[in-house]
């Protein structure tokens, strides 16, 4: 839903969506498995959670620590895909949290890479029966 005004014809005045949007890019909700870990000097933290939603520009993620804004994080995610059908992929991406509460923090992506992840195991849909 755009945040544009709305001209309403028969009057002179403009009408706004009921909802306002603040963020200007779309979030994608998911839900992928995600393991994290600070970077960086000062105590460690590491976990694992799920991603709520992610764009290009940053994730959402539910965590069982609280991490705080500011702090480095590298996050590896499952990714849904199979490289040429049978490679697991994982999405890394690394940025500082820029806000949290006791159950999530989001992340603004500043790097991001894919990887095989080989420890996965995936068996197609004809190996199944």
């Amino acid at each position: 839903m755009s945040s544009n005004p709305v001209k309403i014809i028969e009057s002179n005045t403009f009408s706004y969506p009921l909802s306002l949007e603040r963020r200007a890019k779309v979030r994608f909700p998911l839900e992928l498995r995600v393991s994290y870990r600070t970077l960086g000097r000062g105590s460690r933290c590491s976990g694992e959670g799920w991603v709520v939603n992610m764009n290009k520009h940053g994730v959402l993620v539910s965590a069982e620590h609280q991490i705080s804004a500011g702090a480095r994080v590298e996050l590896r995610i499952e990714w849904p895909s199979l490289l040429y059908g049978r490679v697991p992929l994982r999405f890394v991406t690394r940025g500082p949290v820029v806000r949290c509460d006791a159950s999530s923090f989001a992340l603004m992506v500043t790097r991001y890479q894919f990887r095989t992840a080989a420890k996965r195991k995936v068996t197609s849909i004809d190996e199944r029966n």
